[in-house]
């Protein structure tokens, strides 16, 4: 029988792993059973060292989760998905441990271990979290608890920094509660559906929960899919760069290169030709040289034509194009070619010329005497009062500009009997003559048009100057009516009332004492002071100070603090009233112009040392269209 002990042991452990097989991980890991809906995640997690158990072998599935760990997990994701190296993370470290410090984040995390200052250095360098974000995650001793929201803005910009993908575009999220989701927080939410990495219709009643808490097994979905999206597809390389350090003039560059902290391209450009164009939502697909196709919403680019200015309505199938990206926003495109135009009014199309049925002719009465032919195709683009159409839909006397080359059309812009569109004047004009008139559009596009007396004009008592938002009415593409609706301009002031609802406004104080309160566009940006992250109208303050550049629709951007809009500069005025409580002078320039002069802290000139009717030369810069700040102030001799 002593014999035989050591043979029944050993065939005992064999059993034992026969029946163990793939269920180690249930084995070792005490509350999560084999039913458990998020069994695999949580197991993949744990084989790959992201998400560890604690060290009583729980994994705590319903544990909520808080912001730090989102993102140390997140981190680890990046680290086992072999995309960091551990020198060049051990000097970024290094680079934010005095500043993770005074916010008083805790350097150990159970069950993380030390991986939270690398994860925050790493979130820091690569703009995924601010240091102000940071501070919110601990409230006195207690780290705060994250929202579902918050969560996927982290590991969708986590993800983006390897796959640095064009986050500018026309998304309608699916969830009954979208409405929700704050703006900011979209273009995030949509990349992770797009990664497969959280559902598109939400929970069992359709459902996203932005404001919801989350649990461990939640996460471990999400850091899953993360992983997953990290090692698979095309990542970016990290660059090597090289750091200042604080307190010197200039920058340390000790070491080797592998010891410097790596460094990512925020701005990129990408060449291909347009296959494809959606002008609804001003849009473009193009293919590049290898033959991947990627699309860019084009309606915050400036366009240029062999260093002319152009528009998007330049671009057209077969474009040779190139698109300048950054942080994922086309914000410059340069066309190769410039097509040629006849403008006129719509007689009529024919019927398909040859046996191919591809090819017809539309004829354009481009005087009362003359007319121009112009082949027209399946993929000629047509546009009427700005939304997309056929060749089909064009009735007799409507105002078309075609573009074309040789002798095929290849856009077409028509306006019908009655058209209504809100832009803004480039040009002053009086209503007594007959002017020509550029109105810029929200989408950034030049209508031309002619001012005649016959115009109705509504709120003409205001003027019409360049730089006024006015909403004109066309009938088949000639003015026949101007509403002025406001002024475009850039004010500065502080924040004196935030409502949020579903239109959002804020009241501003003025630097003249007056409170004014403005909606925000649906293209308003929120940017923090130095212009480079974007923020939501909850980051606002009362009390604060903001630049707000106001255009169609309202508020257009917002940047926290105040922001000088031109260089030193100088103006001859006459004081017209001095302010002495808000320490401001309003004075009247050589144009006639009304200006606000405001002094900065700590200046030697003050609005009491002045009086009304004195003439000054005033050196200063432009914080907005109407407000100077002073720099140098020179009395005249009256």
């Amino acid at each position: 029988m002593r014999k035989r002990k050591p043979l029944i042991r050993t065939l005992v452990l064999m059993l034992c792993v026969l029946l163990i097989g793939n269920s180690a991980i249930s084995m070792a890991v005490t509350d999560v059973t084999s039913s458990h809906w998020a069994k695999a995640q949580i197991g993949r997690m744990i084989d790959n060292k992201i998400m560890p158990t604690y060290a009583n072998g729980a994994f705590q599935p319903d544990a909520v989760v808080t912001s730090l760990e989102v993102m140390t997990a997140a981190y680890r994701a990046v680290k086992g998905a072999g995309l960091l190296d551990s020198v060049q993370m051990g000097t970024l470290t290094s680079k934010y441990e005095a500043s993770l410090k005074s916010v008083g984040v805790p350097q150990m995390l159970s069950p993380y271990d030390s991986d939270t200052y690398p994860a925050l250095a790493f979130a820091l360098e690569y703009k995924i979290l601010t240091l102000e974000e940071i501070k919110v995650f601990i409230n006195g001793t207690t780290i705060t608890n994250v929202k579902k929201v918050n969560a996927t803005v982290i590991i969708a910009k986590t993800l983006n920094v390897f796959k640095q993908e064009n986050l500018n575009k026309i998304i309608l999220l699916k969830y009954k509660d979208a409405a929700e989701i704050s703006l900011s927080a979209i273009k995030y939410v949509n990349l992770l559906i797009e990664h497969s990495i959280i559902s598109s219709t939400g929970d069992s009643l359709g459902n996203f929960n932005p404001n919801n808490t989350i649990n461990r097994a939640t996460l471990a979905v999400m850091i899953d899919g993360l992983y997953s999206s990290l090692k698979t597809g095309d990542n970016v390389k990290l660059n090597s760069g090289e750091t200042a350090t604080e307190g010197t003039t200039e920058a340390t560059t000790e070491g080797t290169s592998e010891d410097k902290p790596v460094g990512i391209e925020t701005e990129k450009t990408v060449n291909g030709t347009v296959v494809k164009m959606d002008d609804g939502t001003f849009t473009v697909t193009i293919k590049n040289a290898s033959g991947k196709e990627e699309s860019y919403k084009l309606d915050e680019a400036t366009m240029s034509i062999k260093g002319s200015t152009g528009t998007y309505y330049d671009i057209v199938i077969g474009s040779v194009i190139e698109i300048t990206v950054k942080n994922g926003v086309a914000t410059g495109v340069a066309l190769t070619e410039k097509l040629s135009a006849i403008e006129g009014k719509f007689v009529q199309l024919s019927g398909y010329i040859g046996t191919t049925n591809k090819r017809r002719s539309i004829k354009v009465a481009v005087s009362a005497t003359a007319n121009e032919f112009r082949n027209v195709y399946e993929d000629t683009l047509v546009t009427i009062n700005g939304v997309p159409a056929s060749a089909n839909d064009l009735k007799p006397d409507y105002k078309v500009i075609v573009y074309y080359k040789e002798y095929d059309a290849k856009r077409i812009i028509a306006y019908s009997d009655a058209y209504e569109f809100y832009g803004i004047l480039n040009d002053s004009f009086t209503i007594a003559t007959t002017t020509k008139v550029g109105i810029t559009m929200e989408n950034g596009t030049i209508f031309s048009g002619v001012i005649t007396p016959k115009v109705i004009f509504v709120n003409s008592s205001a003027g019409y100057n360049k730089g006024d938002i006015v909403k004109a009415t066309l009938k088949y593409g000639e003015i026949v009516k101007v509403e002025w609706i406001g002024q475009a301009k850039t004010v500065v002031g502080d924040v004196t009332g935030i409502n949020i609802k579903k239109n959002p406004e804020i009241s501003i104080l003025l630097s003249n004492g007056k409170t004014e309160t403005y909606g925000f566009s649906s293209k308003a940006k929120l940017l923090n002071e130095t212009g480079d992250n974007a923020i939501t109208i909850y980051d606002l303050r009362l009390d604060q100070e903001v630049t707000v550049e106001i255009g169609i629709g309202g508020i257009v951007q917002l940047q926290q603090g105040r922001k000088i809009i031109a260089e030193p500069t100088a103006i001859k005025a006459t004081v017209s009233q001095v302010v002495d409580s808000s320490n401001i002078l309003i004075v009247t320039d050589e144009s006639n112009r009304m200006r606000t002069v405001t002094f900065p802290t700590g200046s030697v000139y003050k609005a009491s040392n002045y009086k009304a009717g004195m003439v000054l030369y005033i050196e200063g810069k432009a914080i907005a269209d109407t407000i100077f700040e002073v720099i140098k102030i020179t009395v005249q001799a009256q």
